[in-house]
């Protein structure tokens, strides 16, 4: 029998290794009697394509205690390993170490460095390595670019995507994604046909991209362009370009060319995103049965299909579809998360039933779901339309230090509702006392409790203080609520004056308020 060589060792661990069966890899591996670095490399290689990342960085250590040398492909699997798991504490301690062993200047340990502090956010050392780099490739300026966007700063992602002297279909869609992700619809619009004009061809993430950004701003005739573009070059619409040409078509109107996309296509690649836009496509014209055919039809039906079915209903008012649906939901389907039991809380609120939203609120309590700060809040919102506002005041006091505005605005409201005027204004007073900041909802609370204390200057002040320090624009709601506060008083000329002054049309509810302090 031949004598089996380092290399012939290697050989028979790298098809292990390939195989993934890497338990019968590493048994080989400790039967190397001179392992190399191609030995150690094979190992760590394999661990990372496994998704075992610990297991590759304790190999790599090993290797370092065993003194055989890494190689570029060694260290640039190690820095992927410590990337995906975001062990930046170990990966700075190896970069120290690869810059001693003067690999730190290639350019795919570099790029695996900046990829490494990229998706650890640590946009200070990736600056650092990208600054230091002789030469770079265009995937270096490609992971700068996507840092940039991924932190909000689209202006220097954009220059540096202006230094570069070639771009590849990755460096665009990472402007144009980014772009579309923080709101730059037009910029990512812009670029798109920067992209065409450079003779470079779009692929299936260029295409969902701007077609997300047709659809954010609401934009059908646009849509329809790219939609001829992708016909005319006979693109595959399968998978992520049809979920977004789904999208769009129902986000901008056009919920008919969506439904025969679907109706073309089969609904196998129909995800939750396209879904939850067609969904939101019918609510909007009030046609719910097609959506509720589609669900149906969905296979493996996640939590976020059916609480999108469900809300759909509570928007459309079927509050009865929606208690069936959640009864089915709770026998055969995924366990509901906070967004579920808020909308059915909702319902709860629009049947005023006290029961049924006990019920949801013990199921709340069983799921953990009852700290989150959006099932506190159609709590609070429920019980305070059931009638119960001593346990709308025990939700809010047990949401503690997670209470957003809408805690603190449905509490206000809450109280006035329930004629507790005062309580309601030393409630809103609390909340500026902690520093947190009031909507148009907030004030419209604040300014009835005002009417209904009849604190007139108090409520004067608060209609201030919205316009001059929260710069907040006043919606008839708000107007219609001091002159009911001037009516109340007895100030019918303060009231009037206060109506021919408004900058937009008095509606029938401020003339109503006015009307009914004159009998």
């Amino acid at each position: 029998m031949p004598v089996k060589t380092t290399f012939s060792w290697n050989t028979i661990l790298t098809g292990y290794a390939k195989l993934g069966t890497l338990a019968k890899a590493h048994s080989v591996f400790d039967e190397i009697p001179d392992r190399d670095s191609v030995s150690w490399t094979t190992m760590i290689v394999g661990y990372n394509q496994m998704g075992r990342f610990e297991s590759a960085i304790k190999m790599f250590v090993a290797m370092m205690k065993d003194k055989v040398l890494p190689t570029q492909f060694t260290v640039t699997n190690v820095f992927a390993s410590c990337a995906a798991l975001g062990a930046l504490d170990i990966g700075k301690k190896i970069h120290s170490f690869v810059i001693k062993l003067g690999l730190s200047g290639c350019v795919p340990v570099a790029n695996s460095l900046l990829n490494m502090y990229a998706k650890a956010g640590d946009s200070v050392m990736a600056k650092i390595v990208f600054d230091r780099m002789r030469l770079r490739s265009i995937s270096s300026w490609n992971i700068m670019i996507s840092l940039h966007m991924h932190g909000g700063r689209a202006d220097l992602a954009l220059a540096q995507f202006e230094q570069m002297s070639e771009r590849d279909v990755v460096t665009w869609n990472s402007m144009i994604t980014g772009y579309s992700q923080h709101g730059f619809d037009k910029e990512a619009l812009e670029l798109f046909s920067r992209m065409l004009e450079d003779s470079l061809k779009p692929d299936r993430f260029t295409l969902a991209s701007i077609l997300s950004a047709c659809a954010n701003i609401e934009n059908l005739n646009l849509g329809k362009q790219i939609h001829s573009y992708i016909i005319r070059t006979e693109f595959d619409i399968s998978g992520v370009v049809q979920n977004a040409l789904i999208s769009m078509y129902a986000k901008t109107g056009g919920v008919e060319i969506a439904q025969s996309i679907v109706e073309q296509s089969g609904i196998s690649d129909l995800n939750v995103i396209a879904f939850t836009a067609l969904l939101d496509g019918y609510v909007k014209l009030g046609n719910i049965t097609p959506a509720r055919h589609i669900f149906d039809s969905l296979k493996d039906s996640d939590v976020v299909a059916w609480t999108a079915m469900i809300v759909g209903y509570v928007q459309n008012g079927l509050n009865d579809d929606a208690m069936e649906l959640f009864r089915i939901m709770a026998k055969e389907g995924p366990r509901p998360n906070s967004f579920t039991l808020a909308a059915m809380l909702s319902v709860s609120s629009n049947v005023a039933s006290l029961n049924h939203g006990k019920q949801i609120h013990a199921s709340a309590i069983r799921s953990g779901e009852n700290l989150s700060v959006s099932v506190g809040n159609a709590l609070i919102t429920m019980y305070a339309k059931a009638g119960s506002i001593t346990d709308a005041q025990q939700v809010f006091n047990l949401i503690q230090r997670n209470k957003d505005t809408v805690s603190w605005t449905s509490m206000i409201i809450a109280l006035g509702q329930h004629g507790l005027g005062q309580e309601s204004i030393e409630l809103f007073e609390k909340m500026l006392a902690l520093g947190i900041k009031p909507d148009h909802i907030t004030y419209v609370g604040v300014l009835s409790a005002c009417t209904h204390v009849g604190l007139v200057e108090q409520g004067r002040g608060y209609f201030n203080l919205m316009t001059s320090i929260h710069k907040i624009e006043p919606t008839l709601s708000h107007y219609a609520c001091m002159i009911d506060l001037f009516g109340r008083a007895g100030l019918l000329q303060e009231a009037f004056s206060f109506i021919e002054n408004m900058p937009i049309e008095p509606d029938v509810i401020a003339w109503g308020s006015l009307l009914s302090s004159c009998k």
